[in-house]
């Protein structure tokens, strides 16, 4: 009988202790919802390894205490379907208590109202377009960690109407959320700034299209200064080539969508002189030698693909998630709700500068550079000011 009480008794520390354990060492997951596969994949591969890179690190330092983040890799493929489903499983899960997404406009947009239905706290990783942000929708659970369109296309448009000095613009959209309404905003600039005569023509291609002679045929007609395409990276590699190879030797101007180390490689020879604004500067020029940090922490860790264009933003977004929840951990409770409030009112510390969200989830930080091809490369010309209202000229 004693022997039996021994046991029962020890049976029941073993257990309380093994309970305690796993209470002193409490794992969140952040949900990623990421195009990790199909044509977007280099921008969503070198994400996710950037975000996940910042994890790793928060993790390591101890920083969180007794709390550890896990990174779930969700690949919605660049398809707006399966990205609103990823959304609604991470949604669902109770241990997960944040989402990293979407890249694409059109993805983001699929999502928000999801994200807001499971109060689920959500970070922006590229998507531009502005109704992915307060107050141009209701999800009050989305933030973001780059400058929307209305501010991005303002200061492309100034660009290119006071400072490039060109006069007749034809812009080009590929019917994705994304381009048109960049376009749309664009064209609203160029008029506002001089009128109705800088912008010549609109027209519109397909996601997917190989083969655009009429279209330029009917551009050199046009005599067009430069041609704004807002669209995507391997259609504007075609259409640029073809654009050389038909003697429309004009500019050709884009965004984020074309700005990338992989449309200089499918373009070759003919990205030369591809013009493109950015929300987002060399890495050499963050403060503090945070951005070249950031990048020798992304060498020494072997990933297999590069962090991309938009790898430093991701990295900024897991920072500002570990910075939180340490916070969270400090105070013993860590939620949605918790961290929500958090989001809100925190300020944070990251590879792209110091910043916090605004009171519609905006970060306060909108560097803007204006980018030239160069010798296979993109050289920074202009960058603006931290609230994107002046240039600053680098380069010529």
């Amino acid at each position: 009988m004693l022997k039996r009480t021994v046991w029962a008794i020890s049976t029941v520390l073993a257990m309380s202790l093994l309970a305690g354990g796993h209470a002193k060492a409490q794992t969140y997951k952040l949900y990623v919802n990421l195009p990790l596969s199909g044509p977007w994949s280099s921008f969503g591969e070198g994400m996710f390894n950037s975000f996940k890179l910042a994890i790793d690190q928060g993790n390591a330092s101890g920083v969180m205490g007794k709390v550890k983040l896990e990174v779930v890799r969700g690949d919605n493929a660049g398809d707006s379907a399966q990205a609103a489903s990823l959304a609604t499983k991470a949604g669902a899960d109770s241990r997960v208590i944040g989402a990293f997404c979407c890249w694409s406009s059109g993805l983001a947009l699929a999502t928000h109202a999801i994200y807001n239905r499971y109060r689920l706290p959500t970070i922006l990783g590229g998507s531009n377009d502005h109704r992915s942000t307060r107050p141009f929708h209701k999800s009050a659970v989305i933030f973001r960690n780059s400058p929307y369109d209305l501010i991005n296309m303002k200061m492309l448009a100034t660009y290119a109407t006071n400072y490039a000095k060109l006069k007749r613009i034809f812009t080009i959209d590929d019917n994705t959320a994304f381009s048109v309404t960049q376009v749309n905003e664009f064209t609203k600039a160029a008029i506002k700034l001089h009128g109705k005569g800088r912008i010549i023509g609109r027209e519109s291609v397909q996601l997917g299209e190989k083969d655009f002679t009429p279209l330029i045929t009917k551009l050199k007609t046009m005599n067009p200064d430069a041609v704004f395409y807002a669209g995507h990276m391997v259609e504007a590699a075609l259409f640029r080539q073809q654009m050389l190879k038909l003697g429309l030797k004009v500019p050709m101007m884009s965004s984020g969508g074309v700005f990338s180390n992989t449309y200089i490689k499918v373009a070759g020879k003919a990205s030369e002189g591809t013009l493109a604004s950015f929300w987002g500067l060399p890495l050499d020029h963050y403060p503090e030698g945070r951005g070249t940090a950031f990048e020798k922490a992304y060498a020494a860790a072997k990933f297999q693909d590069p962090y991309e264009s938009f790898g430093p933003m991701a990295h900024a977004a897991g920072q500002v998630y570990v910075q939180a929840v340490a916070r969270l951990a400090k105070a013993g409770k860590v939620t949605r709700k918790a961290l929500l409030a958090e989001l809100n009112k925190g300020q944070y510390k990251t590879s792209i500068g110091d910043f916090g969200f605004d009171k519609h989830g905006m970060l306060d930080i909108l560097h803007i550079g204006i980018f030239r091809v160069e010798n296979a490369k993109w050289k920074l010309l202009y960058r603006t000011d931290r609230a994107a209202t002046k240039f600053q000229k680098i380069a010529d």
